[in-house]
């Protein structure tokens, strides 16, 4: 076997699964110096660094790494949010468009589509962070929105 030290940092790492691979890497070490002195090596660093003493985290900072956990925890339901908020609304639009005028009691298929976008907007802007792109549901649904909007205005005279 030919000095590899990517297999010498996996034996030591115990990420070496195959047993014939662990023996052949074993009896390189035991014919290698070079091989041998870079195992040693990585075990006095793992030891050096398993003896050194941890560093107390200031109340502060413990507090503020506490608030960025709870904050990427309200923006994970935000975003469940806003999908089911797209989802609902897009439901709702097919439900509207598909279903025949006695269904709903009408006797035209009526969509206003100038209060549907005005919700859609209303419905989606408590839910996007500035900084974070829109999902692709909220664009797809925004998209029906206007496209809705104005094929209602090229049918009215």
């Amino acid at each position: 076997m030919e000095c590899r030290n990517e297999l010498i940092h996996a034996y030591h790492d115990g990420e070496l699964s195959p047993p014939a691979q662990v023996a052949a890497v074993e009896a390189h070490l035991r014919d290698c110096a070079g091989c041998a002195a870079l195992l040693a090596e990585l075990r006095q660093v793992s030891q050096l660094v398993a003896a050194a003493p941890l560093a107390d985290m200031p109340p502060a900072a413990m507090k503020r790494m506490q608030q960025a956990w709870w904050a990427a925890q309200d923006r994970g339901v935000l975003r469940v949010a806003s999908w089911l908020t797209a989802a609902a609304a897009a439901v709702i639009l097919a439900a509207v468009m598909f279903s025949s005028p006695g269904e709903r009691g009408e006797t035209a298929t009526t969509v206003n589509a100038p209060q549907f976008v005005a919700w859609m907007e209303q419905s989606s802007s408590f839910q996007q962070e500035p900084d974070e792109p829109q999902d692709e549901l909220l664009i797809a649904t925004q998209y029906i929105a206007n496209d809705l909007a104005l094929a209602e205005a090229q049918v009215k005279p």
